[in-house]
């Protein structure tokens, strides 16, 4: 009885064991920091680069920020703990920017100062491409097999070759002069000036500079040809300049001979391409002086440019420069002293029009094949002979200079220097501005 009275413990349930946290992924040291240096290598690349986009287009340069930040905090996560999430999270972040990497080369970002613009492929831009990419493999590798190089001396052979590579990569890419100018230069590789020096021709001082880069408009992106580096004017000798204004003389008697489109039309030259800000108009006249075979500007040369650069299309369209051409088969001495830089173009598809002219409906120095430029009944020239441009005419000075690359007062109609994507050319024959009212050639 006694034993019935006894009080029953009730028996009570164990409580479940927490559930076990997935264990971190069994990457060896090896392995974990050669992920980690590409990662960190790509992160610093993002993160110097971050100033440039950032004057350039503010969203653009927070997403440099966040890129930069991302690698390295990456990098410090993969050395110290690392999982299977991390390293999913590695490859599909590394992956997203390669993509936008490769949209931005191929059709340009459908926003922002350069909408539409493709950028050019800079040497800065593709070494942290090549760490994300080896990133990328490599942490795909490891996904699937984490017992990777766990063989001692070897993969520390390997880690250790990885490390130096991207130490030397980096560092050859933050020296190199497509980082110094990337954000501006990215959109035409012709130039090593600052955004200040290609609105302007010059250097100036850091609130100078400031303006000029709020006011650029799209100007940086503008380019042409392939040249030597151009940069602030050099000082002539007395009889440099006494030869030098002899042959700008020309150049100005040429200005006043041809003053419109009209006038030059009637004298035999005929339209080269559109209108394109920052370079104008081209009417060319082949003809023997203009060929200049010596590559030496003489007097007569003056009086026949190759082409007349004009501030539009219509027959009263006025002369804004000049554009000499030379058939020699070095880099011409072209006008007295060292400050004219010829220039050249490649890749050029030429499709005549009726009643006499070019249309250039790829523009120069693209991708086009010859297959694309026949389809357009055009005819593909793989190389040009040398040419410079001429800002003398009176009223037409360009900032950067009497052999400036663009003139900075050849704008589109409404002030600023965008132009259509390329492939879009051929829509709007006489003019690239993205500004202008369709015309028929």
């Amino acid at each position: 009885m006694t034993d019935a009275l006894d009080r029953v413990e009730p028996r009570v349930a164990p409580a479940p064991e927490p559930a076990a946290s997935r264990p971190p992924i069994a990457l060896s040291v090896p392995a974990r920091v050669t992920l980690a240096a590409l990662s960190a290598g790509a992160g610093v690349i993002h993160l110097v680069m971050v100033p440039s986009h950032w004057d350039t287009w503010t969203a653009e340069g927070v997403a440099f920020a966040v890129a930069g930040w991302f690698g390295l905090l990456v990098a410090l996560g993969l050395l110290l703990r690392p999982s299977r999430g991390l390293v999913v999270t590695t490859i599909i972040g590394n992956g997203l920017l390669i993509g936008l990497w490769a949209w931005s080369r191929t059709q340009g970002f459908p926003v922002g100062p350069h909408e539409g613009h493709p950028e050019a492929v800079g040497f800065v831009d593709l070494a942290s491409v090549v760490l994300e990419s080896a990133l990328v493999l490599g942490a795909v590798m490891l996904l699937a097999r984490p017992g990777l190089m766990r063989r001692g001396a070897e993969a520390f052979a390997i880690t250790g070759a990885v490390v130096v590579g991207v130490v030397a990569l980096s560092t050859a890419a933050l020296a190199s002069p497509s980082a110094r100018n990337h954000a501006d230069g990215a959109h035409g590789d012709h130039g090593n000036a600052s955004a200040a020096e290609a609105a302007d021709g010059h250097p100036h001082d850091e609130e100078g500079a400031e303006v000029a880069k709020a006011d650029d408009k799209g100007l940086a992106a503008l380019s042409n040809g392939h040249h030597d580096e151009m940069g602030a004017e050099k000082p002539l000798t007395t009889e440099e300049r006494d030869q030098l204004s002899a042959q700008i003389a020309g150049t100005i008697e040429a200005a006043r001979m041809y003053p419109t489109v009209a006038a030059a039309t009637a004298a035999g030259y005929w339209r080269a391409g559109p209108y394109s800000p920052g370079l104008g108009a081209h009417y060319i006249r082949p003809n023997g002086f203009a060929a200049n075979s010596d590559g030496v500007v003489s007097a007569e040369d003056a009086l026949n440019p190759m082409a007349i650069i004009y501030d539009g299309t219509d027959p009263t369209s006025k002369v804004a420069g000049f554009m000499y051409y030379s058939m020699s088969k070095e880099e011409p001495e072209g006008f007295a002293g060292s400050n004219d830089v010829w220039h050249y173009h490649t890749n050029t598809c030429l499709k005549s029009v009726p009643g006499g002219g070019l249309d250039v409906p790829f523009g120069a120095d693209g991708e086009v094949t010859k297959k694309q430029c026949a389809a357009v009944g055009g005819d593909l020239l793989q190389q040009t002979q040398w040419m410079v441009h001429v800002w003398s005419v009176p009223g037409w000075e360009s900032r950067q200079g009497l052999f400036g690359e663009v003139n900075p007062a050849l704008t589109c109609p409404n002030g600023t220097y965008y132009q259509l994507p390329i492939e879009r050319w051929i829509e709007q024959p006489l003019n690239t501005c993205k500004s202008a009212k369709p015309k028929a050639a």
